[in-house]
């Protein structure tokens, strides 16, 4: 696993940390499994996919596949985000 962390953050605003969970085609992309982000709060999904695809082309490249899943429920990206929150980001897949 991969401790990368995502500072968009002042250490004056209040942040969020997130554990960014990565599978199929993201996880082979990045070429690791989980992300540790920080994000000014308030945030919420659609920060966080900000944020990561500003930073990393495969993320901008999938983004509009991507569904977000918050703490193990799926979440619209409209989802407010909490300091602790695991956030997974799933992506299609084939297969036969």
């Amino acid at each position: 696993m991969s401790s990368v962390a995502s500072h968009t953050a002042s250490s004056e605003s209040p942040t969020v940390q997130l554990r960014v969970l990565l599978f199929s085609v993201l996880r082979e992309k990045l070429g690791t499994d989980a992300l540790d982000v920080t994000l000014n709060a308030p945030a919420t999904g659609q920060d966080l996919l900000d944020h990561l695809a500003a930073k990393n082309a495969s993320v901008k490249a999938y983004r509009s596949a991507i569904r977000l899943a918050v703490n193990e429920s799926y979440a619209p990206a409209a989802a407010p985000l909490h300091d602790g929150d695991e956030v997974a980001l799933i992506t299609p897949v084939s297969g036969g």
